[in-house]
């Protein structure tokens, strides 16, 4: 059992970067682009910004000192809050999935933040934990694995639920994680990226593309504080007056945006490595700053395959793990696998990962009545579009043709790879045109089935069936106009 203990202190920094991020725009008005004017009002704005400012680094180092968490025989418990203490809970047996962020300044700190993902909603869905050492956040963490072995022990009737977790010395402790290790064998690692993967994925990643965009606004926050537009302009005439001067520098610019594509790429995916044991899945990425994600594999609820027009011209998948308790972390979802994977790669991938999911590429396609009922669904769409159009730019009352001709590719599209099957206690859906997504589901993680069809359905006898899988928020996944006897199909087997 460990002491009460408060975080690292990285987290009082973390905080004060998290504030100047939220006030970046009210700090580059007031500071950047007014950085010369004595108005009142940019005066009074700037004296308010940096009071806001102090009271947000005293709220910071005062919080930081009042958090706590302290790690008891079957939960950890943490006390945080500056002026107001908020303690929360946390049995071991709640926790779902585990995610660690570490930005590449805490690497120098050796600390990391920790996020613990349970089922439930709201306030309680995940505890995170700022900014930890590194040995703690490694310890906390191996806390709660050995927790679960011990606990998916008790269930296979090995030793009895008193003798679980129990107060024991360190010698004790020791023998018993020894005979735990050997039962549970070290993780295997499953995939790792070669320099020909990382240069592929920056290449269909069209990271490449953010170069411009970065480069235009950066030049716009100068030019409100200096003048260069002169110097552009001067520099426009200078290129354009030679073609080959001008060629020089469009290749350089290409050139400049590949390389910072491929650094990019190379940043995120660079380290990035998928394992695994008996119980968990771990997905790693980030070169400088790196993440990790470990899911019970258990708790997957569905398996969801996606497909661009790029990629499935290429032969390529996407996959991501649906769980209960899913979220993104600092902006950016772990829980999906390598996202540029050969298609047979990535379903090889999935049944080393997850032995118990069985995913077929034999699938049912829809009949022609499906493609009958689609066309005939109201294109609300294209009516509120034209209607626009037609009172507010009657001379381009063209486009409304080619978004016409769109609705109808599209849908002619989404029929086209719409698919379904039953494949013992699963189901796959699959949907899209542009973009193809491939549900896999088994029964018992089904948390809903539903089945829906209108007037039009009816008389074509086609239906739309819906399935929910646990999820932040609840996955539904929906395939539109399929025979009624495959609906009725897959109704009866939800029910089973």
């Amino acid at each position: 059992m460990m002491q009460s203990k408060r975080m690292h202190p990285l987290m009082i920094a973390s905080s004060i970067l998290s504030s100047i991020k939220d006030l970046f725009f009210l700090i580059l008005i007031f500071f950047v682009i007014n950085i010369a004017s004595t108005s009142t009002w940019v005066v009074i704005g700037r004296y308010i910004l940096i009071a806001i400012f102090i009271l947000l680094i005293i709220t910071a180092i005062v919080e930081w000192f009042r958090t706590s968490y302290e790690v008891k025989e079957k939960s950890i418990v943490i006390r945080q809050g500056a002026f107001v203490i908020k303690q929360r809970y946390l049995p071991f047996d709640r926790v779902q999935n585990v995610k660690t962020n570490t930005p590449f300044y805490f690497r120098f700190f050796n600390a990391t933040s920790l996020v613990l993902e349970t089922g439930s909603g709201g306030d309680d869905a995940s505890f995170t934990f700022p900014a930890l050492y590194l040995t703690e956040a490694k310890k906390l963490e191996s806390i709660i694995d050995r927790y679960r072995k011990n606990d998916l022990k008790i269930e296979q009737g090995g030793v009895k639920e008193d003798q679980a977790i129990t107060e024991t010395s360190q010698t004790e402790n020791e023998l018993r994680n020894n005979k735990l290790e050997q039962k549970h064998p070290e993780r295997k690692i499953h995939f790792t990226p070669t320099r020909k993967d990382v240069l592929k994925a920056s290449i269909l990643s069209a990271s490449y593309i953010v170069l411009v965009p970065i480069l235009l606004s950066i030049f716009q926050q100068i030019d409100s504080v200096y003048d260069i537009s002169t110097y552009l302009e001067e520099g426009y005439q200078f290129l354009s007056n030679s073609w080959m001067v001008l060629a020089i520098a469009i290749t350089l610019l290409i050139l400049a945006s590949i390389a910072f594509g491929v650094i990019q790429t190379f940043l995120k995916y660079g380290k990035y490595e998928i394992a695994s044991d008996e119980e968990r899945i771990y997905i790693s990425q980030g070169v400088l700053s790196e993440k990790h994600f470990s899911i019970r594999k258990k708790n997957v609820q569905a398996i969801e395959m996606r497909q661009s027009i790029l990629k499935r011209l290429l032969g390529l998948t996407s996959v991501k793990l649906i769980s209960a308790g899913e979220m993104e972390l600092s902006g950016d979802p772990v829980n999906s696998l390598y996202p540029f994977l050969p298609t047979k790669r990535a379903l090889s991938l999935v049944e080393e990962l997850l032995p118990g999911f069985e995913i077929t590429t034999e699938m049912k396609r829809m009949p022609t009545s499906s493609l009958v009922a689609r066309m005939l669904h109201v294109p609300w769409i294209w009516i509120i579009a034209t209607g626009v159009i037609l009172y507010f730019f009657p001379q381009w009352w063209w486009t409304s043709i080619i978004l016409l001709i769109l609705t109808i590719v599209v849908r002619y599209l989404d029929y086209r790879f719409a698919k379904f099957t039953i494949n013992g206690s699963f189901i796959q859906l699959q949907t899209g045109g542009w973009e193809i997504t491939t549900l896999v589901t088994q029964r018992n993680k089904a948390i809903e089935f539903s089945i829906e069809e209108n007037i039009i359905q009816r008389r074509l006898g086609v239906i739309t069936i819906k399935t929910s899988n646990r999820g932040k928020p609840v996955y539904v996944k929906t395939l539109a106009d399929i025979p009624a006897p495959m609906a009725k199909e897959a109704y009866y087997w939800y029910k089973q």
